[in-house]
């Protein structure tokens, strides 16, 4: 299904007067307005967060008390445990806490458990801990629901929680002291820190307390808690953008021999280092350690002070990270087969997909939950049991569904479940998957339209890409860090034709081509499309509707502007969204072409097509094809670049096809045109619409 263009508003004199005030371009001060930044201290901030200052640690409820009891550990020669989670922000806040203190020179040990012990404290870990002669327990990213277990232990061992989630509805009382900016009536500006921002503001606080270091001009070890607010998907605005973007400064000089090992290995010993690439390089091969062994080797990389060591173990984490691409392929593939079958019986007309498997790897299923989302964009629920008698599920859902509320509705037939808007988590039994499925699919179809379900694309602006200048492409690299409430600026323009389109990369995977200025004295802008390299024929012959991100790039010594294309489509063509006598056409043609073939090329077959019959647009053609994919009529595997027709044994409405649906109640002159007779494929295949 093609995305839909949302242009988002704003108020032409306010844009103006930020533009005058700060210096910059309109463009810039728009997208400044779009994220709501609309005063001028305001924007300063946020295009120079490393300027603003830190907030104070001592500000957060609890972190005095929190301060003088480590302090007294520290005093007594007290054994001190850092209590983690087991994901990358709980090894990197448990990496910035002990360092601090041993830097302080406490005794301090680690523990963080395994996930078969589940999330958070556990009574047998924490008197496990007691037993060896600690005193007290911190814990990091974890511990602000878990008063049931402090509570058991509060007379062996003293415990303080330093967290960022949301408490439960009753408070933490056993504790000796709670550092939670989310707790309540805590004053902390910045609600929206990750665990290891948590650990890094006890960090300034001890080391003010205890060696009267300046808290702004503290940044010791800013880079593991930038990692882990990138990791951990926390808003990257306000203070949390200050460590992210310092933090990225720090990355290629950390002292933590661990993390540059890490950066290393994936590639990144001598660049630039962004948001993007701790989200998508960097921070997995930590996770993977995590989900496939056990996230204390994850720690003990982090902690280690051996060079050759830390190269030993970022070497194996690379491999299991390789591992864990594997796993989660193999995953997807299976569930991708799941969804075929469904397609099959139901005849298309999906509103969610819930998959089961057996044995799937519980720590992999929430990234296949979210491929299948970014596939299908329907709300998506992966379930794996490993005894056959239990199973555990990873929700992803769309921006129109809040998939926590959805689940709240049933939440009777759960073991335990939690969440947020977008992703959540659950357990069941296993016989009561098939009525969950039912009444999910149920509360979805009578919450959403569908409408709902049409991908959105949101844009800055409408703006042809020779208009961009140096200078906002300059401007553009102080939106930077990227992530969680901050996403990349996006610009677009239709109709727009590329020339010298040429195939790139490994297996000519990826696509380059030329906008040319048609004005004097402006550069060319090379345009550059990942995953696009199919396309070529597309740009050499139509013009295409484009999504894309400017940003400059040196090349042989000289700086260019490069746009990145995140959305390339055949341009939509008004009245010429597919009838039924096309898509009988269109699809009599592909099963034909699947004879001959096993490569899907829509480019190839477009051309192919138009070679023998009347001709029809790119946009019909790709239309059709997408309301095959979801009446189950074709599989595409658009990793292979490969492609199946089906046979349905029974009869197919086009009614099903929400694509359809949309397409022909937006194009009046189709509405006209499907309303004709049954039309026959074949002899097992029959199109039919409902009255």
């Amino acid at each position: 299904m093609r995305k839909k263009w949302v242009v988002k508003e704003s108020d032409a004199m306010s844009v103006k007067a930020i533009a005058a005030a700060l210096g910059v371009s309109e463009l810039t001060a728009k997208i400044l307005y779009h994220r709501g930044i609309r005063d001028i201290e305001s924007a300063k901030t946020f295009l120079e967060p490393e300027n603003a200052p830190f907030n104070d640690p001592f500000a957060m409820k609890g972190m005095t008390a929190a301060v003088e009891r480590i302090i007294k550990a520290i005093d007594n020669h007290e054994k001190i445990y850092v209590y983690g989670d087991y994901d990358v922000d709980g090894m990197s806040a448990s990496a910035i806490l002990i360092r601090t203190l041993r830097r302080l020179d406490a005794e301090a040990e680690s523990y963080i458990p395994a996930r078969s012990e589940g999330y958070g404290l556990n009574i047998p870990a924490l008197e496990k801990i007691a037993e060896d002669n600690a005193k007290l327990i911190i814990s990091v990213d974890c511990g602000i629901t878990n008063e049931k277990e402090i509570a058991a232990v509060k007379d062996k061992i003293d415990v303080i929680v330093t967290d960022h989630h949301l408490p439960a509805l009753d408070d933490i009382k056993s504790a000796v002291a709670v550092v939670n900016p989310n707790q309540r009536d805590c004053p902390y500006p910045e609600k929206k820190l990750c665990g290891a921002g948590v650990a890094f503001k006890l960090s300034q606080a001890l080391m003010n307390k205890l060696r009267g270091v300046d808290i702004q001009t503290y940044t010791t070890d800013i880079e593991l808690a930038a990692m882990a607010t990138v990791a951990d998907l926390v808003g990257l605005l306000g203070e949390n953008r200050k460590i992210v973007r310092m933090g990225l400064q720090k990355m290629r000089t950390t002292d933590c021999i661990g993390l540059r090992a890490l950066i290393n290995v994936a590639g990144f010993f001598d660049r630039k280092i962004s948001a993007g690439h701790i989200a998508f390089q960097i921070a997995p091969r930590l996770n993977s350690v995590g989900r496939l062994k056990s996230a204390a080797e994850g720690l003990k990389l982090l902690l280690t002070e051996d060079e050759n060591t830390a190269k030993s173990m970022a070497r194996d984490f690379n491999r299991m990270n390789q591992e864990r691409k594997d796993i989660e392929m193999k995953i997807l593939e299976e569930a991708e087969q799941i969804v075929r079958k469904m397609r099959e019986e139901r005849g298309g007309n999906l509103s969610t997909l819930v998959v089961a498997g057996e044995g799937w790897q519980e720590g992999v299923i929430g990234l296949t939950a979210s491929k299948l989302v970014e596939r299908y964009n329907l709300p998506t629920i992966i379930l794996t049991t490993q005894d056959g008698k239990i199973s555990r599920a990873s929700c992803r859902s769309i921006p129109a569904l809040n998939m926590k509320i959805a689940l709240d509705s049933m939440a009777e037939l759960f073991e335990q479940y939690g969440g947020h808007s977008q992703a959540a988590g659950l357990t069941i039994a296993n016989e009561k998957i098939p009525e969950f499925s039912r009444r999910f699919d149920d509360y979805v179809r009578q919450h959403l339209t569908d409408e709902d379900f049409e991908p959105i694309l949101n844009l800055d602006a409408i703006i042809h890409p020779t208009q961009i200048t140096f200078d906002m492409a300059r401007e553009f690299e102080k939106f930077e860090p990227y992530g969680l409430g901050n996403t990349h600026p996006i610009l677009a323009y239709s109709g727009v034709r590329g020339v010298y389109p040429k195939s790139m990369g490994k297996e000519s995977a990826h696509l380059s081509f030329v906008i040319q200025s048609t004005e004097p004295d402006t550069p060319n802008i090379r345009m550059v499309a990942w995953s696009c390299g199919n396309l070529v024929p597309l740009v050499e012959n139509e013009s295409i509707d484009i999504a894309y991100e400017p940003s400059l790039e040196s090349y042989q010594g000289d700086v260019r502007i490069q746009c990145t294309v995140s959305s390339l489509e055949p341009v939509k063509i008004a009245g010429e969204f597919p009838n039924r006598e096309q898509l009988l056409s269109i699809y009599n043609f592909l099963r034909n072409a699947r004879i001959y073939t096993e490569r899907f090329d829509l480019c190839s077959f477009v051309r192919a097509f138009n070679d023998n019959n009347e001709k029809f647009s790119t946009y019909t053609f790709d239309c059709a094809v997408k309301i095959f994919e979801e009446l189950g009529l074709i599989v595409i595997n658009r990793d292979k670049k490969t492609f199946e027709i089906l046979r349905p044994k029974n009869k197919l409405d086009l009614n099903n096809s929400r694509t359809f649906r949309l397409g022909s109640k937006n194009n009046t002159v189709n509405k006209s045109a499907v309303s004709g007779k049954v039309i026959s494929l074949d002899s097992a295949v029959k199109f039919r619409r409902s009255n």
